[in-house]
């Protein structure tokens, strides 16, 4: 008996041990397609996230190489908003599916639930090494993406917790524990018409300057991104 359980406990570590994990950060993709890159909410979420901002029109395709550490089945996840969820309690607009390689997953993504969570996007057997990953918009109504997670694990959820979820991010991509220190005579907060003044008076009469900002482009509320 005591040999049984033995062999059994073994068999559960070893599976414990071999579990094969992998996380995507969407806006990490090699080609963003028609998606854009969204950083307004990082004070919330701890990530940027992808968005199909098509008006309409669903927008071209993200794409990006990924590496399978092993052969096998993994069960994929995917980190959306139903973000129409707060004025309706239907399926939302912002519909998206996944591809891997040329195996397309059948359940459509970013319609159901009423908080940034973890959808179940189904489970593919794939190969050890590259593969290419796809993001596919169907409406361009604002889908959202903020990140992949692929396991061997069944029902192997990652966390939900902005915390313990900047914990396994940091974990899973390396990312320090405590950020890298720098040294400034000037920090500017905001890329707006009056950062990007103080920033360059302030180099020009010889300070180091950092300017900080959460957008992909300068100018602020006259930047190319409002319209």
């Amino acid at each position: 008996m005591r040999r049984i359980i033995l062999i059994l406990s073994l068999l559960f570590c070893s599976q414990l041990i071999t579990a094969s994990n992998l996380l995507i950060e969407a806006e990490s993709f090699d080609q963003k397609g028609g998606w854009v890159v969204d950083q307004q909410f990082m004070d919330l979420m701890g990530s940027p996230y992808l968005m199909a901002h098509g008006m309409g029109v669903p927008v071209e395709d993200a794409s990006t190489t990924i590496s399978f550490p092993e052969s096998g089945t993994y069960y994929v996840y995917v980190r959306t908003y139903n973000w129409t969820s707060p004025w309706h309690d239907g399926k939302g607009p912002g519909k998206f599916t996944l591809k891997i390689g040329n195996k397309k997953l059948p359940i459509v993504l970013g319609d159901e639930g009423n908080q940034w969570m973890w959808q179940p996007a189904g489970k593919i057997s794939v190969k050890a090494g590259n593969s290419n990953l796809t993001l596919k918009d169907l409406t361009g109504f604002n889908g959202r993406c903020d990140a992949i997670y692929f396991t061997t694990e069944k029902e192997q959820l990652p966390p939900n917790e902005t915390v313990q979820l900047t914990d396994l991010r940091k974990k899973m991509l390396d990312i320090p524990a405590e950020p890298e220190q720098y040294s400034y005579d000037v920090i500017v907060t905001g890329g707006g018409i009056a950062g990007m003044c103080a920033a360059a008076t302030a180099s020009r009469l010889g300070c180091k300057v950092a300017l900080i900002n959460d957008r992909p482009v300068l100018g602020g509320n006259n930047s190319s991104e409002v319209r």
